[in-house]
């Protein structure tokens, strides 16, 4: 008797121990820091094995940031795309970066993603790892106080082969760059709705009703006037909205 209660315990050890290290085992999303950025240093060989970047398969990067850059406050879809011919099981981590610190706000719009690594990433949920050759997916990023320049979307993109282990998966890493549109004072009034900001007299020419937002995004005020002088602002960013048009200034 004392011998069947010796081998049970033993046998659940021995079990534990060479139970396999599944792919899905991370199925329900990145532990973090798993981007292959400059602040994460990790990607997804550190719990698939694998090569980085090698094999056949793409992972890219898009948005829709204007040519001309992002506005402070504005808010952006940024999309992951994975292609990979007989894949059917996909993961992924993506963050942004502004130098040595993390870049804006990420938000979730859709039951396949879910926020990462203190919310400064997004990674899949189980309900979004699903695919046939090719899978997307999409957030919504925020520039803030901290995107100030530039910022560089980093990716860590995960074709797993489905094989009820770590082994024989691909991971391939991307990066999109992209920069704070930087407006100067505009002279031509033509559009309605539209308006110019005089850097050298800090005064706002105006045909509609134009709003001053902070950088945290406070409304600070409002103007129907044609010529409205701010300069007696506080130093600092400040986004001018009105119906058709936004433009980040700097006063100092």
């Amino acid at each position: 008797m004392k011998k069947s209660l010796l081998l049970f315990p033993i046998t659940i050890a021995l079990v534990i121990f060479f139970f396999p290290t599944t792919s899905n085992s991370n199925g329900t999303g990145s532990p973090g820091a798993k981007t292959n950025s400059q602040m994460d240093g990790g990607n997804c060989t550190g719990c698939h094995s694998g090569t980085l970047n090698s094999g056949l398969g793409t992972a890219t990067i898009s948005s829709d940031i204007p040519v001309n850059g992002y506005v402070i406050g504005n808010t952006y879809t940024i999309t992951l795309t994975g292609v990979k011919a007989n894949c059917i099981k996909f993961g992924f981590e993506l963050t942004a970066e502004n130098g040595n610190s993390k870049s804006g706000d990420f938000m979730i719009t859709d039951n396949t993603t879910k926020l990462v690594n203190a919310n400064n990433a997004v990674s899949h949920k189980s309900s979004g790892t699903s695919g046939s050759d090719i899978k997307s997916w999409t957030m919504d990023w925020t520039p803030t106080s901290n995107s100030n320049g530039n910022t560089t979307f980093y990716a860590s993109l995960l074709f797993s082969n489905a094989n009820s282990n770590n082994n024989g998966d691909n991971t391939f890493t991307t990066s999109l760059s992209v920069n704070e549109a930087i407006f100067t004072a505009i002279n031509d009034l033509s559009e309605k709705n539209d308006f110019t900001f005089n850097t050298v007299t800090k005064t706002i020419e105006s045909n509609t009703i134009v709003s001053i937002y902070d950088i945290s995004g406070k409304l600070v005020l409002t103007t129907k006037k044609k010529s409205a002088t701010i300069s007696y602002l506080k130093k600092g960013i400040y986004i001018l909205k009105s119906e058709n048009k936004t433009q980040k200034i700097i006063l100092n």
